[in-house]
């Protein structure tokens, strides 16, 4: 995957330029030039129960592998992460789902997985240790109905001429996913490049965690030392090589 471009976060919203989304339907491979906005979504009872009691909850767990299509997009975009306001070490207590309909800019967008996680250290911004968050991060699992709801018309009508006016044969799911890029995991630590963002009115509030593979680092210590995994090496870096602090 190419990561020269750009992903530019401008508050409030993220753009992210998708350069080929391949949709595998029936054989048919579907191309797209895409161009979307991160989101927001509000976490559930579910998750709140599991942040109280310390226990964690994945809302995708409950989903089948067999029942889900997968997407594979290539990316362009230049990492700088000193563009990031907000650099944190987190524990990830819940993903609450994926969608793709924004509450915050009231419109379809790509999916994305939403949920709650608890800062343990900050290394640049305003948050504070013990502060529960709720983040998003593009690229989730949502069903069918709703990918396609999240597609522009130009998409559509492309996907629509190929299997002769109608919609293929598909899974009751379908993961969009960065090609390369990492799955969250509930109950783990990781160093997280973040932008805040929140709806007009300010009533819902939100984390986006940027950078792909890139801006998600598993952490992990040995006694006092904290180290973060490279996802690209596997190697585990010490995290003054990893953060700037400000």
């Amino acid at each position: 995957m190419r990561k020269h471009g750009s992903q530019r976060i401008v508050k409030p919203k993220m753009y992210t330029f998708i350069a080929v989304s391949i949709l595998v339907l029936c054989g048919v491979g579907i191309y797209a030039l895409v161009s979307r906005n991160s989101v927001n979504n509000e976490p559930n009872m579910s998750s709140q129960a599991a942040i109280q009691s310390n226990r964690t909850y994945n809302a995708y767990a409950s989903i089948a592998t067999s029942d889900i299509q997968n997407v594979g997009s290539e990316v362009d975009f230049v990492w700088n992460p000193d563009e990031y306001p907000i650099v944190a070490l987190v524990y990830v207590n819940s993903i609450d789902g994926g969608r793709t309909y924004s509450p915050v800019f009231e419109q379809y967008v790509a999916p994305h997985t939403y949920g709650k996680m608890t800062v343990r250290e900050t290394y640049r911004g305003g948050v504070k240790a013990g502060q529960e968050l709720s983040y998003s991060r593009l690229g989730g699992t949502v069903s069918y109905e709703d990918y396609w709801k999240s597609l522009n018309k130009q998409q559509q009508d492309k996907i629509l001429y190929l299997n002769g006016g109608k919609q293929p044969a598909h899974k009751a799911y379908v993961k969009d996913k960065s090609i390369d890029d990492i799955d969250l995991e509930t109950g783990k630590e990781y160093v997280v490049f973040l932008t805040p963002q929140s709806s007009k009115n300010g009533a819902v509030q939100e984390y986006v965690i940027g950078g792909y593979e890139l801006g998600l680092r598993e952490a992990k210590r040995s006694g006092t030392e904290l180290t973060v995994l490279n996802n690209k090496t596997k190697h585990w870096d010490k995290i003054d090589d990893v953060v700037k602090k400000k």
